[in-house]
């Protein structure tokens, strides 16, 4: 994967892939910003996957964004697996750059949309969203398993 830096706040980082080497700390970041847990086979798919990027600050992860191309009812679509940022480098610009890898793999792949799902709880994450072009489309009723709210929207947005 093509390394790339990124600056807010002082912060020079790279947009790394999952190895077995930072695995360990992808888990732990992955565990502590989202309510849900992955699967093994979601971390196998990850390793060296050039869909995927880790950033990595004094080899600990703090940001996350992994995504695949998938089938939805308009067609192929760029699906965000996952996207987080630690909250400790929140408002510091690594979200904007974690899209900016979303809608570089869309055009790559030649496609047009990309969507998510996102709690309809998390109002910050629904914000950033829309402040970047995403719409809500639909409720997902009880989407996700042992959490509170279960609902989820999906958002959509058009990368041209």
């Amino acid at each position: 994967m093509e390394e790339k830096e990124v600056s807010g706040d002082e912060l020079q980082l790279q947009l790394e892939p999952v190895t077995a080497e930072n695995l360990k700390t992808v888990r732990t970041l992955v565990a502590s910003i989202f309510p849900v847990s992955y699967s093994d086979k979601f971390y196998q798919e990850c390793l060296e996957n050039d869909l995927v990027g880790v950033i990595v600050k004094n080899g600990e992860a703090i940001a996350i964004v992994a995504v695949k191309p998938e089938n939805f009812e308009s067609g192929l679509v760029l699906y965000i697996r996952s996207f987080g940022v630690h909250p400790r480098y929140r408002e510091s610009g690594i979200g904007s750059f974690l899209m900016n890898f979303v809608e570089q793999k869309c055009k790559s792949l030649n496609l047009v949309n990309a969507m998510l799902h996102v709690q309809t709880s998390n109002k910050k994450a629904i914000k950033f969203y829309k402040n970047r072009g995403f719409i809500i489309t639909s409720t997902v009723p009880k989407y996700y398993q042992r959490c509170e709210p279960p609902d989820a929207y999906i958002m959509w947005k058009s990368i041209l």
